[in-house]
């Protein structure tokens, strides 16, 4: 067998396990940055620098989780990084970055490597970035297939172990970096690799997963689970160095499809991170693909030129939401004033317009990636609510504008809401009265008690009235008449209290809670009150009531309850008055 061509299909396969990799210049700290093309199974240079580490803290602090940002302005930084690299070529660094406010691990390989007449650094980054770059560049210099060459070499040793397997006579040979599996006794060469596989698979793994790992290195098996795509991986222990330690096997094609790689790692440090096995998802469509598949959500995209204002506007066509070109124009921003005036509800054109001015804009991509407004707009004669976000494109010299009708979501969104309110009110308020209920009293005195928690409270009162009579009443006149006289009784406090929400807490009980003006004057209230009941008692069918008041004083009172209960204790001294009176 070829060796180096075998070592290269190789190297080409496991290429598809980065999604990025930088080369630096620890020299002059000049950069590349290298892109994975998943289509190719290539590198394409994305982009170059001048200051790599500067502007990794730059990147750091915009997209790298807070905990982990002193990972690259500290330890990455170029002086640590030759310090802690003298005696060693490779470090593994696991990270997160934040993917739509989430934090994604990432997986960072730093080689240093060392030349006769350069020094340099490369990372590789393995992600989950579903977008791939795409573009594809003509010229590849010569020293760009060094790097390419020096690259393909380091990834290689992200594997402990390396299997070629031919497919069609199970003939194999192994590569290894590293002298740890060397106590498997496993032979480095063969003609029947998933013979052996089964029999060494019977001594050196847990008994817990032989089952996993007979079922999955079987060739059929493996024909079967790449059919459709370009790898697949396990996790399962392996008895090594005396103990169990979790191993990762990944099976993919070579690029001729003639051979097999199935390479082994050692994840026992990583065992609960798990983020390797779908690291190797098929990414097979096109950039194109992704972006009509996004771009479907809009009905409207314009892109444009933020420095010369120059744009043109797409929309997403058939079943597919492939996207055609409506309109080409010269300036979006003298352009958008004029449209916005014709199609955009007159209440929202004014925020609309203001939005889309440029200075806004670019005042507010400054602040963020991207930014959305909801308005009204005429749409087949009728407005509906649509949905305006705006977000930098790639290279930072345009910015993409979709719009999106999502007017019926509104509409059941508003429903929802209008439903909301009407029901809460209705769990709030008492059937017969129409004033709030125990649940709204409760609430109340919930608010009231984060006031005293959080020593903002405002002076406050409690009122307590109870109904005299209210069960001879039922029982000689009915129930009718008894809700009748509870409601009179009800419209009593409301119209003495007036400024003060009234709660109806039990059958025959209503709550007040005073505060402001009806605070400030709550001894003259409470006397009219009296007064009143008083003059009732000598009326037929007139409602009689006891009450009782008490303050919140903040040096006596740590609970709302206690008021309750001082003005509750009232009450009842204010109905043995009364009783005593009618009996008098």
């Amino acid at each position: 067998m070829n060796s180096e061509l075998i070592y290269g299909r190789i190297a080409d396969a496991l290429l598809c396990d980065y999604s990025s990799v930088y080369y630096v210049n620890a020299i002059t700290n000049e950069y590349v940055s290298y892109a994975m093309d998943p289509e190719f199974r290539s590198l394409k240079t994305s982009f170059e620098g001048e200051n790599f580490f500067e502007q990794l803290k730059i990147d750091a602090a915009r997209v790298v989780h807070e905990d982990d940002q002193p990972i690259f302005t500290e330890h990455l930084q170029k002086e640590n990084l030759l310090e802690e690299m003298k005696n060693k070529t490779m470090k593994n660094i696991v990270y997160r970055l934040m993917i739509d406010g989430k934090p994604v691990y990432h997986s960072l390989r730093l080689i240093h490597g060392k030349s006769t007449d350069d020094q340099y650094f490369i990372l590789g980054v393995t992600n989950v970035d579903k977008e791939v770059r795409m573009e594809l560049e003509a010229e590849r210099l010569s020293k760009e297939r060094k790097i390419y060459n020096q690259i393909a070499q380091s990834l290689a040793s992200y594997y402990d172990t390396i299997y070629y397997v031919d497919a069609e006579n199970d003939s194999y040979m192994e590569f290894s970096s590293s002298t740890e599996y060397d106590e498997l006794d496993i032979a480095k060469n063969g003609l029947k690799f998933f013979d052996e596989s089964q029999r060494n698979t019977l001594r050196v793994i847990h008994p817990d997963d032989k089952d996993l790992v007979l079922s999955v290195l079987r060739k059929e098996y493996i024909i079967s689970k790449l059919e459709n795509k370009k790898s697949f991986s396990i996790k399962y222990r392996l008895f090594l160095g005396g103990t169990y330690k979790y191993s990762r096997l990944s099976v993919m094609w070579s690029s001729d499809r003639t051979h097999f790689i199935i390479g082994v790692e050692n994840i026992d440090e990583q065992m609960k991170k798990d983020i390797a096995s779908r690291e190797l998802e098929k990414k097979s469509k096109t950039f194109s693909q992704i972006l009509n598949s996004l771009a479907y959500r809009y009905d409207s995209i314009y892109y444009v030129d933020i420095g010369s204002g120059a744009y043109s506007l797409y929309s997403a066509t058939g079943e597919s939401g492939s996207l055609k070109i409506i309109k080409n124009g010269d300036d979006f921003f003298t352009d958008a004033p004029i449209l916005i005036k014709k199609v955009v509800f007159e209440q929202d054109s004014e925020t609309v317009a203001k939005t889309l001015e440029k200075v806004e804009l670019l005042e507010r991509l400054n602040n963020t990636d991207s930014f959305s407004l909801i308005y009204r707009q005429l749409i087949n004669g009728s407005y509906s609510y649509v949905s305006l976000r705006v977000a930098w494109a790639e290279d930072k010299c345009h910015i993409i504008i979709g719009i999106a009708n999502i007017d019926d979501q509104m509409k059941r969104e508003n429903k929802y809401k209008s439903e909301l309110i009407s029901a809460t009110e209705k769990a709030m308020n008492d059937e017969l009265t129409g004033v709030k209920n125990k649940n709204a009293y409760q609430e109340t005195e919930r608010t009231l008690q984060d006031g005293i928690d959080s020593g903002n409270s405002q002076p406050f009162a409690v009122l307590i009235c109870d109904l005299n009579d209210l069960k001879v009443i039922n029982d000689n006149q009915g129930h009718k008449a008894g809700d009748e006289y509870i409601r009179s009784a009800c419209r009593l406090i409301c119209c003495i209290f007036a400024h003060s929400p009234v709660y109806r807490i039990g059958g025959d009980e209503f709550a007040v809670i005073l505060r402001d003006n009806d605070y400030a004057h709550r001894e003259e209230l409470i006397s009219e009150l009296r007064r009143k009941v008083l003059e009732n008692c000598s009326k037929e069918n007139a409602p009689v009531l006891a009450s009782g008041l008490a303050e919140y004083e903040a040096d006596l009172h740590k609970k709302v309850s206690e008021v309750f209960e001082l003005a509750d204790s009232r009450m009842y001294a204010n109905k043995k008055e009364l009783k005593q009176l009618s009996h008098g």
